[in-house]
């Protein structure tokens, strides 16, 4: 596109119609959660969950042994002292956060890369950590459940990479060349009920997609809470991280803040985590 030149971008027919097809017939290729991270997530759920045996679960996959270890301590977790083992993991941080570990580094590690747009994802990783680390902190002041409120907001955006990767992938197919303005603006279209379906795939609550599939229309939801708690841990998130940060004033009028029954108070102590929230986001990202 020439400078100055104020065409917007658009994704080929061919591709276009392809995606179309794909995501109304349920055919889209989703990215399966590492036999690893099932495991562990599906560990976890029980009642009944042995601590030595999911350590030895986890130390089945290399990689994910050393993530966990550098996520546990980590400024997001903030051990009192430092953990040098599996083991003593597990037993400090307790089921919930395991599973969110587990959760957490499937996500930066498997499903946001894309090979061409890296940074684009580990942006969008930030901006997702920090909508979760929100959203727990709203489900706190709430009396929400806090680890559904972190994962809705880890994965509320999770749509977008699987699509930037079917776009990639069909327009190579097609013998095309992607236009990433195009590409990217596709991916957001349909990011929601796209992270809904992969969030179902991967056995996580029901609640949860519906969540993710609303985040950007909960009114239209069932459970109205939990989607304006992810809309509005979205809004923060950019706020608190992007390059050129959104208005205030706009935050303050958020839709989400009579539903949830926040007050300017309650505004002012999200706020005041801003920096706590970067701070945590470096570590992990």
């Amino acid at each position: 596109m020439a400078l100055g030149d104020t065409t917007v971008a658009t994704l080929p027919e061919k591709v276009a119609v392809m995606l179309r097809e794909r995501i109304d017939q349920g055919t889209l290729e989703l990215p399966v959660l590492p036999e690893v991270a099932a495991q562990v997530v599906a560990a976890t759920g029980r009642e009944e969950c042995d601590l030595r045996a999911l350590a030895d679960l986890v130390r089945r996959d290399q990689a994910m042994a050393t993530h966990f270890l550098r996520v546990a301590n980590s400024a997001l977790y903030l051990p009192k002292t430092k953990i040098v083992s599996l083991q003593q993991a597990l037993s400090r941080l307790g089921t919930s956060a395991i599973r969110e570990i587990a959760l957490l580094i499937s996500v930066k590690t498997r499903t946001f890369q894309v090979r061409g747009y890296e940074r684009q994802l580990k942006e969008q990783f930030r901006h997702s950590l920090g909508a979760a680390l929100f959203a727990q902190e709203i489900a706190r002041m709430r009396r929400h459940n806090v680890e559904e409120a972190f994962l809705s907001g880890l994965l509320h955006d999770v749509g977008r990479p699987v699509l930037l990767q079917a776009l990639v992938d069909l327009h190579k197919a097609s013998g095309l060349s992607p236009e990433s303005e195009a590409v990217e603006a596709a991916a957001s279209a349909d990011h929601a009920p796209v992270g809904a379906a992969l969030v179902t795939k991967w056995a996580l609550p029901t609640s949860l997609a519906e969540t993710i599939r609303f985040h950007h229309t909960p009114d239209r939801a069932s459970d109205i809470k939990g989607s304006m708690m992810a809309a509005l841990a979205d809004e923060l998130a950019h706020h608190t991280l992007d390059a050129e940060p959104r208005e205030e004033a706009l935050l303050r009028a958020h839709p989400a803040l009579d539903t949830l029954n926040l007050y300017p108070a309650d505004v002012d102590k999200l706020l005041d985590l801003r920096q706590r929230v970067v701070d945590m986001v470096a570590s992990i990202a």
